[in-house]
């Protein structure tokens, strides 16, 4: 430190230019959020596999809603709905506009509700994504209706949380800096105090935040949207923190040395504090680069912020000092360093007085609050926005008027590297659709055999072959009426006078083929064997044949007949044409029922599923718009899309897809399709990975944090005990203070917390925490070498109390600067930040961690020896 006294102006200068220039050449670190900071999975996870497969086949398409909003009818705008329509499918950014109107009634349904006067109309958004919200207002802009217009897509979402996520940003900067002075104004009674922490925090900051910019530049360094509010919030409220520690310690000082001199002292006492406490916060904000999810790895950046800040602290500050002396303080006149807390000090006082009752009192409260602690959170990001920002707005108008996941819906692709257009892969297809479709949690399936989502029944072969019973009876009514017909011509051939032929051998071949119709019935009901009825069936249309040939030849011979004879033989012939011609259309229809049957037995897939798809519906013109729509790679791979009955945001949807996931792999095995693959795509297959990663990465990273804060707090004392009562303390008060946090928030309407709230709300806490531990146990460690233990922390809790509580209320301050950015993750984590500081500082730190340690005496330091060793042992009775 002398050496920093002795060349401190240099060294400022330097600072100060190594602080302006790199925030000026710098990356912007909230475009680098914008740009970097979405939500990424890693890529093992399911729906990370399903979105890629789905860029490598150019299907990794942006849905956009655009929803409209009429007094009355859509229909009666329809006109003018449709000129819009034409003019959105002019744009650059825009593909594949559809015109509900378009549609038949049933279909209509799902994008136009006449009572509620709304419309939807999807459209492909092919342009940039950053530009999405400015390409969407331009969308809105073009609206020639009277209706109120709104838009909404998955990256319109996102990108809006961003951008409110940047405007929180600015917010914060500004509520932060006057929260900071208004505080040390009213602590220190000083107009140049406040003015110190923000120089010296101020120029770390910039730092800090320059240095994070070009890591993520330059390195791939982790970065989110919340990176640079948690940068900001934590540097101030730590930076004055020690700011605070520091300066309480000078004023000590200044009592009996020079400036200089108690400079010195100060960081030598109060310095080594300050410098173990940042190092320990930087080492559990370093350890954030090992999690596996990137959102939690980018508050690693607030590791470099706190380096820049002991850096700043031990170069700018003691100039500041130095230059300053007693005048820091004015116009205080008060030159002692801090006095007894009035709050700390009576509680410290109870709880040496009674450390068992203090003991068993304040656990068994703690306990009992984590014992109703909710640990589910949600995963809605939408829940962040209010119903001001168009993308949320769109996406409550169709939840309203619509099902509710129509517009979000589960997505399930299946491939196996074959043609799956065909009949025997869209008979599975419609099984695994029709197993899934039944689900509860489920409001319709829509895929190539069901495009609109509803069941086609004509796909069933209970369906199918009732029809073709139907039209073997047609048949068999049919050859009825030509066997009576026969009969008659033959009378009147017999009492002509002419010499006509005998129709008896028609009139029994028609009667034949009758009967072998019955015959097929009898045999297909009693053996269900489809191949060998479209055998017999072919035989009757090849015995149909003939009696075609044999009634054309009578025809021919009739109309040969005399000429006295002419009038009842063109009767007679033009009966027997109509015969022939119905003979003609009994052989097309034995032929359908046929090839039906034999459609049957080539389909593997029948006996499994009940369903079959005939080669015939392939082939019909409505049929090549669905296979346009729900397959690609050449038919390789087809979609099928999941309506679901609840919100896809929420954590019902999680478990309706877990069942879902479930029917289709137990159809796909029991249809003996273990080479098809099925990836799940959308908003809930996310949002289920995003649970799944977060909460093994809580559990690894609070591993991780525990371990390495153990190592770190037992190489500073030198004790195992110590470290464990710390931690203990730190992580009891946080869960109980969770409990707490959600009693409050419930009374304002948030009845669960964001899914990042917990992870962000324990890494912030244990850093910043252990930093009033440390202040106390590091006075304490320092005053018991000259006293018993009871009289040691009974003197830390004197001293330091006044200076935890200060630096409590200043950070919680710095935080509650976050409630004006509005952003819902921030104001939860927040306040559960505040109210586990406010716990931990008013409750655990002066009445638990006194208790215990007076409780445990020597044993604090076990295994080693107490600080002042044996010579300190030998002189005091305290063990």
């Amino acid at each position: 430190m002398k050496h920093v006294l002795k060349f401190k102006w240099p060294i400022t200068v330097l600072m100060l230019i190594a602080a302006v220039v790199s925030f000026i050449i710098s990356p912007n670190l909230t475009q680098l959020a914008t740009e970097k900071g979405d939500v990424q999975l890693p890529d093992n996870m399911p729906s990370e596999e399903a979105r890629k497969y789905l860029e490598e086949n150019n299907q990794d398409l942006e849905m956009m809603s655009i929803v409209l909003e009429f007094d009355d009818a859509p229909s009666e705008h329809q006109e003018e709905i449709e000129t819009y329509i034409e003019e959105l499918g002019t744009l650059d950014y825009t593909d594949n506009v559809i015109n509900p109107f378009t549609f038949n009634a049933d279909l209509q349904e799902n994008f136009i509700n006449e009572d509620s006067g709304v419309i939807m109309i999807p459209l492909e958004y092919t342009g940039e994504a950053p530009e999405i919200l400015n390409n969407a207002e331009e969308i809105e802009s073009l609206n020639n209706t009277d209706a109120e217009i709104s838009a909404t897509s998955n990256e319109m979402i996102q990108r809006t949380l961003e951008e409110d996520a940047m405007n929180g940003v600015r917010t914060t900067e500004i509520f932060t800096i006057a929260i900071i002075v208004i505080v040390l104004l009213v602590m220190f009674r000083s107009v140049v105090t406040p003015f110190v922490p923000l120089i010296a925090v101020g120029i770390a900051y910039l730092l800090g935040q320059s240095f994070v910019g070009w890591f993520v530049e330059w390195f791939g360094f982790p970065v989110s949207p919340q990176t640079q509010s948690f940068l900001i919030v934590i540097l101030f409220g730590i930076g004055t923190d020690y700011v605070i520690l520091l300066l309480n310690r000078f004023k000590e000082e200044l009592e009996h040395h020079d400036k200089n001199q108690a400079v010195i002292n100060t960081f030598r006492t109060a310095g080594k504090t300050v410098f173990i406490s940042g190092i320990s916060g930087a080492i559990l904000f370093g350890v954030l680069y090992f999690a596996n999810f990137e959102i939690y790895r980018s508050a690693v950046g607030v590791a470099i912020g706190i380096l820049a800040l002991l850096l700043s602290l031990f170069t700018v500050l003691p100039t500041l000092m130095a230059v300053l002396g007693k005048y820091i303080f004015w116009p205080s006149k008060q030159t002692s360093g801090s006095g007894e807390s009035k709050i700390w000090t009576p509680l410290g006082m109870l709880s040496l007085k009674y450390p068992t009752r203090v003991i068993f009192s304040v656990v068994a409260v703690l306990i009992a609050l984590i014992y109703f602690y909710d640990d589910e959170v949600h995963y809605d990001s939408l829940a962040e926005l209010d119903d001001s920002y168009s993308a949320v707005h769109a996406v409550n108008v169709i939840s309203d008027s619509f099902d509710a996941g129509s517009t979000f819906p589960v997505e399930v692709i299946f491939t196996n590297g074959d043609d799956l257009v065909t009949e025997d892969g869209l008979t599975r297809l419609e099984s695994v659709a029709n197993a899934v479709s039944q689900l509860d949690g489920v409001t319709e399936v829509q895929t190539l055999t069901r495009p609109v989502g509803d069941k086609m029944d004509e796909l069933t072969v209970s369906y199918q072959l009732g029809e073709a019973n139907a039209g073997l009876a047609e048949i068999q009514d049919g050859l009825t009426e030509m066997s009576t017909a026969l009969s008659d011509i033959n009378e009147q051939l017999s009492s002509s006078e002419t010499q006509a032929g005998d129709l008896t051998e028609l009139e029994t071949g028609v009667n034949q083929i009758s009967d072998g119709i019955d015959g097929v019935n009898q045999y297909l009901a009693a053996t269900g064997d489809t191949a060998g009825a479209a055998q017999q069936l072919q035989q009757l249309s090849q015995g149909a044949d003939q009696l075609s040939q044999g009634v054309s030849q009578a025809n021919t011979e009739i109309q040969t007949m005399t000429e006295e004879a002419a009038g009842q033989m063109e009767e007679l012939a033009a009966g027997l044409g109509e015969i022939s011609a119905g003979i003609e259309d009994i052989n097309d229809g034995l032929t359908e029922v046929s090839d039906l049957m034999t459609s049957f037995e080539e389909n593997e897939a029948v006996d499994a599923t009940g369903i079959n798809v005939p080669a015939a519906i392939l082939e019909k013109e409505e049929f090549e718009a669905a296979i346009d729509q729900y397959s690609f790679a050449d038919g390789e791979a087809v979609k099928m899309n999941v309506v679901l009955a609840v919100d896809p945001y929420s954590n019902e949807a999680l478990g309706v897809l877990d069942e879902v996931e479930e029917t289709v792999n137990g159809e796909l095995s029991r249809l003996d399709r273990p080479d098809t693959e099925a990836y799940f795509s959308g908003v809930t297959s996310m949002n289920r990975d995003l649970d799944s990663v977060t909460s093994d990465d809580y559990t690894n990273v609070v591993i991780l944090f525990i371990v390495t804060l153990f190592i770190i707090l037992t190489v500073l004392f030198r004790s195992l005990v110590l470290p464990v009562l710390m931690i203990g303390s730190i992580f009891i008060t946080y869960f109980a203070s969770m409990t707490i946090s959600q009693w409050i928030l419930s009374m304002f309407g948030i009845d669960q917390l964001n899914w990042a709230v917990p992870f962000f709300s324990l890494i912030i806490f244990v850093a910043l925490g252990i930093d009033y531990s440390i202040f106390i146990i590091d006075r304490f460690r320092e005053e018991v070498r000259y006293r018993t233990v009871r009289d040691a922390i009974e003197t830390s809790i004197r001293r330091m109390g006044t200076v935890v509580i200060t630096a409590v209320i200043i950070l919680t301050g710095t935080f509650a600067a976050l409630y004006p950015s509005g952003i819902a993750i921030l104001v939860q984590v927040t306040s559960v930040i505040i109210f586990a500081l406010l716990f931990y500082a008013f409750i655990v730190l002066p009445l638990l961690v006194p208790a215990m340690i007076v409780t445990l005496k020597r044993g604090s330091w076990w295994p080693l020896r107490m600080p002042g060793g044996k010579a300190r042992e030998d002189r005091f009775d305290d063990r």
